[in-house]
């Protein structure tokens, strides 16, 4: 266990604070103008919400509502500069910083500067870091963050039926069967209007909707493909402490356009609030893995589908897949015979990363 546990929130930083509601903020600074795509109201993974509007060549950001439940709605945490279309920069904000083990349990109150900078991912996207020149206990104080947009959402024309609107968003999927049958969460393909598409040996491909479950967070898409590869159901139910290896694009292609891979062990099998559909890893997740296959590292078999995870901030190594047999389940409620599958297929001699790397494909909308 670590001597330190530092949890950072973006709180205070001026001197006068005002009440602050999310339909204030858009009538006081994003009304009436067209806006950068900066700005917005946003909330961070803590669940703070908050706006960043621009005035003059700055961008400002103002709590709406803080994570704590605390009352600092209205004041000034940071103010950005412009360093490029994506990369953005500028003085930090006050912390509430929490220490415990070594030095006891206490909450220490500190007012610390900091300096932020973070990168605007994508249109509903961002990530950053606010890091002081204070230390404590001989560790830097500082954390990274992600955040993402709730309003306003982009649309793909000016009319105002939804039926022409989605929602930008990307995530990993892969094959489950030979025929371009590819699974991946709902949430990734969700706002996409049935407009998602995968990348598969280094062309984009039309992927159609066949399928979705909303409560488990599976979608089934179809690839005019003929794919080679797929990733085998295990048929036995996952076990604690069994080695996993995990598959995607964590942060989508900004990141690179390189497949990665992270491992671990099943931690529990079941996920938050007693879910008994998930397992929960160890195994790093982020943003962008979601849809991506958690496999057994010793036969490929598809133990779980990445699908969430708790906030970095407050914990480490916390992250859950959707069980096999929930996929399996859903398969078989849309007429996709994965017990055939399992008995025509076989890894044998060939490399796992091998099978992975071309079993397992980005996808998008934008």
């Amino acid at each position: 266990m670590k001597k330190l546990l530092l949890i950072l929130v973006m709180l205070l930083w001026c001197n006068v604070g005002f009440a602050l509601s999310q339909d204030g903020a858009i009538n006081s600074y994003l009304k009436d103008r067209e806006l950068h795509p900066t700005e917005g109201i946003w909330v961070y993974d803590s669940g703070t919400v908050f706006v960043i509007y621009k005035e003059g060549s700055s961008f400002h950001n103002k709590t709406i509502k803080s994570a704590t439940g605390n009352s600092y709605s209205g004041q000034l945490t940071s103010t950005y500069t412009k360093g490029s279309d994506t990369f953005f920069y500028g003085n930090g904000t006050a912390y509430y910083a929490y220490y415990g083990g070594f030095w006891g349990d206490k909450l220490i109150k500190k007012n610390i500067t900091c300096s932020e900078k973070f990168n605007l991912k994508s249109f509903t996207y961002m990530s950053g870091s606010c890091w002081s020149t204070y230390y404590q206990g001989g560790r830097q104080v500082g954390y990274n963050y992600t955040a993402n947009k709730i309003w306003p959402t982009k649309k793909t024309s000016t009319s105002s039926s939804s039926k022409n609107s989605f929602i930008p968003s990307s995530g990993t999927a892969f094959f489950i069967t030979q025929k371009g049958h590819v699974i991946t969460n709902f949430h990734v393909v969700k706002g996409c209007k049935d407009k998602s598409k995968i990348v598969y040996q280094d062309k984009e491909v039309k992927a159609k909707l066949l399928a979705k479950d909303k409560h488990l967070d599976l979608a089934l898409l179809k690839a005019d493909v003929k794919n080679k590869h797929f990733i085998k159901i295990s048929n036995k139910s996952p076990k604690k402490l069994q080695r996993i290896i995990a598959a995607g694009y964590p942060f989508g292609k900004e990141l690179s356009d390189d497949l990665k891979f992270t491992s671990g062990i099943v931690s529990s099998l079941k996920g938050l609030a007693d879910d008994s559909t998930r397992i929960q890893i160890d195994a790093a997740l982020n943003y962008g893995n979601s849809g991506g296959p958690i496999v057994d590292e010793k036969t490929g078999e598809l133990v779980a589908v990445a699908v969430a995870g708790l906030s970095k901030k407050i914990t480490e190594s916390i992250n859950f897949g959707i069980k096999a047999g929930s996929v399996k389940n859903f398969l078989d409620s849309n007429q996709i015979n994965t017990s055939l599958l399992a008995k025509n297929f076989g890894f044998g001699s060939v490399d796992l990363s091998a099978i992975l790397e071309n079993a397992t494909v980005y996808t998008f909308c934008d």
